[in-house]
């Protein structure tokens, strides 16, 4: 259960803020394997949070240079702290 925030010392703005985003994190995940993203990060909205899983993907592909066929069984879930997933990306498909 979330506590209770207390909007003592925080200005409208800052509240509004806090209001308004929410924590995904961003786990590399296959069969046997799991890569678990321990900070996560700030989000306005699952459509941010979903930019930002192919901006990562696209990052990841760019350091890496391994081929498709390497990643076909990887996907990419983002969820919430407790673990619910909201979307994965499977990372063995072309980018679009």
């Amino acid at each position: 259960m979330a506590g209770k925030i207390s909007r003592n010392n925080i200005t409208p703005a800052e509240w509004e803020y806090l209001r308004s985003t929410m924590r995904c994190y961003f786990h590399l995940v296959n069969g046997n394997e799991r890569i678990a993203d321990q900070d996560g990060i700030e989000v306005r909205d699952i459509e941010q949070a979903r930019s930002q899983a192919w901006k990562a993907i696209e990052e990841l592909r760019a350091e890496d240079d391994a081929s498709a066929s390497e990643w076909k069984d990887w996907r990419l879930e983002v969820t919430d702290a407790d673990g619910k997933i909201y979307f994965s990306i499977t990372l063995g498909g072309a980018l679009h």
